[in-house]
């Protein structure tokens, strides 16, 4: 718990959750898209 108190206190540690937040929404949503587009063509 220690670490997530320093990690969410940090400036660095917030930006850091944030891009890794917002990295695996685009890339969920990339493939969800590719998934999509594969099975339409069939």
């Amino acid at each position: 718990m220690e670490l997530w108190k320093q990690l969410l206190s940090d400036d660095v540690g917030l930006l850091s959750i944030i891009t890794i937040t917002v990295t695996t929404i685009i890339v969920s949503t990339c493939i969800a898209i590719f998934i999509k587009k594969t099975h339409d063509d069939k």
